[in-house]
C-alpha cells in the first residue's frame, strides 16, 4: 500500500462528513479531492475500524472502540 498521510486524513474527513456513501461515488469523490489509490485508502480505514463496507456503501462506524 502506497498512500501518504495526508491522503488518508482526507479520507476521513470525507467518511466523518458523508457518513453513509455509495462505493463508487466514494472512490470518485475521494480522486477529486487528492486520493490517488482510494481503494486501498479505504482499505486501511476498514481495517482500522473507522469505516464500514455495507451492501454498497461505506459507513462511518460511530461507536469506535465500544463493544
Amino acid at each position: 500500500m502506497v498512500f501518504s498521510e495526508k491522503e488518508v486524513e482526507i479520507a476521513k474527513k470525507y467518511f466523518s462528513t458523508y457518513i453513509s456513501v455509495g462505493e463508487i461515488i466514494a472512490v470518485k469523490e475521494l480522486r477529486t479531492q487528492g486520493v490517488k489509490e482510494p481503494e486501498e485508502v479505504i482499505s486501511k480505514l476498514i481495517e482500522e475500524g473507522f469505516i464500514e463496507r455495507g451492501e454498497g456503501c461505506y459507513n462511518l462506524v460511530r461507536n469506535r472502540g465500544k463493544k
